[in-house]
């Protein structure tokens, strides 16, 4: 358990009501967000704040934040609107050979990661192929086989899947690199909960969003872009904030790109959203990322020692290096899932069902006795 846990717990009001395990969907906000969006929204109403000059600092101290999280720079660091803004950004911003333009994603992937592409393919500028998978895993050889086969040129995957499994980027992301291959990271289910280094796992393209595990208000993403990917993907979104601008010479028209991530970047942003993400990282590296990771593995084991084997099965890959923080489990009778989920709702217990599956996310919010509580419910429902 994480330290001071029933301190933290406080901070989610929430928690004396439902028990809610359920972050890979939303998670609410903790109340040092709230008080720091309240602050703000009562000094820009009652004297005076300049927006813009608002925004460029609390945008650069954003990029900061992020940027320490994942241990990057925060000149390759992109502010979206969301995860799959950051697909789109790469995907319509890259140019792909005629005769080698094959994109590669996993057939049980979450649709935010396909639909770019799926776009990008009916436009003419690429063919979508897409791996036999199963729950988000797939075996690494058969990826790999896959790639060179059909001289796949981008590769997108989420390090996370929607539904658990948790993919060994490091050695996908080398195995990319030495042919020539662009790899995209969808992070959203993994973003501050689980240890993310892109300079150790060799990532130079990854995309986020705040509405999850970030619990922040939703409408803002952050991608991470290396400068030499920056060479070859153009900016297609141009606004003020893209390029080098002079406030006092407005018509002074100079399509001029910024040299950093700012450059992909759409004008005006989401100045609300911007605080909460601020707070929220914050307090991601106040506690550790590994200690969050730590924590969320100890809610899942205490859930799965006390479910009963007989009328459930756990779905999820539980080996170390694949275990995430999604648990995938079943009824031995997989059509009851839906109804089983049905009724923890009545009684204001949140957990998720996806593709048939009924899945659990915990987050720092959470605690043994949360866990207790689902177990008896779970065993008594089934």
């Amino acid at each position: 358990m994480l330290e001071n846990h029933n301190s933290l717990r406080n901070e989610f009001p929430f928690t004396r009501e439902i028990l809610y395990m359920d972050a890979a969907h939303f998670t609410p906000y903790p109340l040092r967000t709230v008080r720091r969006i309240e602050e703000f929204m009562n000094e820009f109403n009652s004297t005076f704040l300049n927006l813009s000059l608002v925004n460029i600092r609390e945008s650069a101290k954003l990029r900061e934040l992020f940027a320490k999280l994942i241990n990057a720079l925060p000149e390759d660091i992109i502010i979206t609107s969301n995860t799959t803004h950051g697909i789109n950004i790469f995907a319509n911003g890259i140019e792909l050979d005629g005769k080698d333009k094959n994109v590669a994603m996993l057939d049980s992937e979450f649709p935010s990661v396909v639909y770019p592409w799926l776009n990008q393919e009916k436009l003419g500028r690429c063919n979508v192929l897409l791996i036999p998978s199963d729950k988000g895993y797939a075996n690494e050889a058969l990826i790999k086989r896959t790639l060179i086969e059909y001289n796949v040129r981008v590769f997108t995957i989420s390090y996370v899947q929607f539904l658990g499994y948790r993919h060994n980027i490091k050695s996908l992301a080398d195995f990319c690199r030495k042919r020539n291959i662009f790899f995209i990271v969808d992070a959203i289910q993994a973003t501050g909960v689980c240890p993310i280094d892109i300079q150790a796992m060799g990532i130079d393209y990854l995309c986020t969003g705040n509405q999850k595990w970030m619990m922040s208000p939703a409408g803002l993403g952050l991608t991470y872009i290396s400068p030499s990917y920056r060479e070859v993907v153009k900016p297609t979104y141009v606004g003020t904030t893209n390029v080098n601008y002079d406030f006092e010479n407005f018509l002074d028209y100079k399509l001029d790109f910024k040299p950093t991530g700012e450059a992909y970047e759409n004008s005006t942003l989401n100045t609300l959203a911007i605080l909460g993400t601020q707070t929220a990282i914050e307090m991601f590296l106040e506690l550790g990322v590994e200690n969050i990771y730590r924590h969320i593995i100890s809610i899942q084991d205490h859930l799965i020692e006390r479910i009963d084997k007989s009328r459930y099965k756990i779905e999820s890959d539980l080996s170390p290096e694949h275990r995430s923080n999604i648990l995938l489990f079943s009824h031995t009778d997989q059509n009851r899932n839906k109804e089983i989920q049905k009724q923890l709702q009545s009684r204001k217990i949140y957990i998720a069902l996806r593709e048939g599956y009924l899945r659990v996310s915990p987050h720092i919010y959470n605690n043994f006795e949360d866990a207790e509580k689902l177990a008896e419910a779970l065993n008594e429902l089934g």
